[in-house]
């Protein structure tokens, strides 16, 4: 079954962000601030070891670049926030902050990407399956510290991994040539992951408070750098 992955996946991290919000108030600011700063360090980790194997650094510093500058012009990150503000409680974490945060930590990264591809192609999800208990765990202690934005990331998984793999399942490997030159090629893919690495530097960066960013508005660049890559192999 197509989706069945994602399905899991999202009711995994809503589990989790709910054990999480009935368990958080018994948790102190501090321990709630530790908990944050882990998530940040740790991702910081894990950034560094995708963003290491890049095939094509000018690429990827193009799409980026890109990237922010279309979310920045289309005011992604703000126009977000402003629509969540309705959803805050006095008192409580931004939701919308909160939501974005945790729906990047959960959705972008290689194995988001590897997964939803296997799933997509093969029908196989062993790996979305143990990003889901990951997932599990991971939201559990970021509810408990960021609040109710976490558990609407859980949408945020249903549609962007569904998306995904939906996309993955209809346009199949027999349509991922574009004039002779492989689209999802391994290149592709080990970009997309560095490139994922670096985003989520700067989420890593933004949750130790080391640094503030606009994450939304750097997510166009996984959608840029497809297109930077087509025109890459058609011209070299």
């Amino acid at each position: 079954m197509v989706l069945l992955g994602t399905f899991i996946n999202t009711i995994a991290v809503a589990a989790g962000s709910s054990l999480g919000l009935l368990t958080g108030k018994r948790i102190g600011s501090k321990a709630q601030t530790n908990i944050v700063i882990i998530f940040g360090l740790f991702t910081i980790a894990m950034s560094i070891g995708m963003i290491k194997d890049m095939n094509n650094p000018i690429n990827i510093f193009l799409s980026l670049v890109i990237g922010a500058l279309t979310g920045e012009y289309l005011g992604l990150h703000k126009k977000f926030e402003k629509f969540a503000s309705r959803f805050d409680v006095e008192g409580e974490q931004s939701v919308g902050g909160s939501f974005i945060k945790a729906t990047m930590l959960f959705c972008v990264g290689g194995m988001t990407l590897i997964g939803c591809m296997n799933e997509g192609l093969d029908g196989d999800y062993n790996l979305i399956m143990v990003k889901s208990i990951m997932d599990l765990i991971s939201s559990f202690f970021l509810a408990s510290a960021l609040g109710r934005g976490v558990l609407f990331s859980a949408l945020g998984i249903l549609g962007f991994q569904g998306a995904l793999t939906l996309g993955f399942y209809f346009v199949g490997s027999m349509a991922f040539s574009f004039n002779g030159a492989l689209i999802m090629s391994p290149e592709l893919i080990t970009d997309l992951t560095a490139t994922s690495g670096v985003l989520l530097l700067a989420l890593g960066l933004d949750l130790t408070g080391l640094k503030k960013f606009q994450m939304l508005d750097l997510v166009p660049a996984l959608t840029v750098l497809p297109i930077i890559h087509i025109i890459h192999t058609q011209l070299f």
